[in-house]
């Protein structure tokens, strides 16, 4: 989870999600591995808050994949 505040949508902006129009930014889901390169994600239609589900279906679809 991530309170993007100062400076105000950083993080949102370099995952695109920014909303600047409206100063918000998108409800979205990411998987980073360990490198920080971004394996699955969902962006959510606005007013839907995508959930911890989705995150928890991409993990176990990855299975054990990069752990040891």
């Amino acid at each position: 989870m991530l309170s993007d505040f100062e400076p105000k949508g950083e993080v949102a902006r370099a995952y695109h999600v920014y909303r600047a129009e409206a100063g918000t930014s998108e409800r979205a889901l990411y998987v980073l591995d360990a490198d920080g390169v971004v394996r699955w994600s969902y962006v959510a239609p606005v007013g839907v808050n995508p959930g911890a589900d989705g995150i928890l279906r991409a993990l176990e679809s990855m299975g054990t994949e990069g752990t040891s």
